[in-house]
């Protein structure tokens, strides 16, 4: 009895032992693409002859198998209104226990010849899906190369703007300042020629020959606003008063910045 227990516990022991090499398996997956345009053909039919056989309908593209360890046939098929319009066949060796791997389909339209394509023959495939897809594109390093980018091209603007906003306000400011006036000089005009007939201060009225009493004091030279503070007389009346005089022929006026300066002619 007692090893007839034994013998018992030891087949259990080593049935336990070979679960795991029946149970294990690699998977296989993958997308069945159109060949001109890459793709995914969705409701195409993929089968492996495996024991026993296993058929996928790979929904959007997308199939799957579990298979252990051998060599297969992979044939795949996708039918239009009942009608066969593409057709693969590819042949896979699994020789690992456990893996995960990926496999895609490219189907070519039916009236190719499937077997002048090569066969696929998979190595050892104890790789995981990890290793054995392209590493998927990272948008944060483009992300931060965008912003580094945005960031450098808002300096060199604003370095920009300051530095020809300096310019301008250079310019503006030398623009600004006024160029200093020069000082006027004084215009010799040349005496007018004289009248035919030159009245002498006797003929002149009171008003006038005080007028030109004054100016005669001041030695000849006088500005009209001093001749107008003399006279006690208004601006308007004081400057008729001159141009009567310049009209007969006794004194000139020159202009001298906003103002006037009267000169006595010289008389024969």
């Amino acid at each position: 009895m007692f090893n007839t227990l034994n013998t018992r516990l030891l087949l259990i022991f080593i049935v336990i032992m070979l679960i795991p090499s029946t149970v294990s398996a690699t998977t296989i997956h993958g997308i069945v693409y159109e060949w001109s345009t890459f793709e995914p053909l969705d409701n195409a039919l993929v089968e492996v002859n495996s024991t026993p056989a296993q058929f996928r309908v790979a929904t959007s593209g997308v199939y799957s198998f579990n298979l252990p360890p051998g060599d297969y046939l992979i044939k795949t098929s996708y039918y239009t209104n009942d009608t066969l319009e593409y057709y693969a066949e590819d042949n896979i060796t699994v020789t690992d226990l456990e893996g995960d791997y990926v496999f895609d389909i490219l189907l070519f339209p039916l009236q190719n010849d499937c077997k002048d394509f090569p066969d696929e023959d998979i190595g050892n495939i104890t790789y995981d899906v990890e290793d054995n897809t392209l590493p998927s594109f990272d948008w944060t390093y483009t992300a931060v190369a965008l912003l580094v980018m945005c960031l450098a091209a808002v300096a060199a603007y604003y370095h920009y703007r300051g530095r020809t906003g300096k310019k301008d306000d250079t310019e503006a400011e030398l623009k600004a300042e006024p160029e200093p006036e020069p000082e006027p000089e004084l215009a010799v005009e040349q005496p007018p020629s004289p009248l035919p007939v030159t009245p002498g201060p006797k003929s002149l009225p009171d008003d006038l020959s005080e007028l030109l009493d004054i100016i005669q004091q001041a030695g000849g030279r006088l500005t009209q606003k001093e001749l107008r503070s003399k006279m006690k007389c208004s601006e308007a009346k004081v400057s008729l008063m001159v141009t009567d005089l310049e009209d007969r022929g006794l004194v000139r006026k020159v202009k001298q910045g906003r103002g006037n300066i009267i000169l006595l002619n010289d008389r024969e």
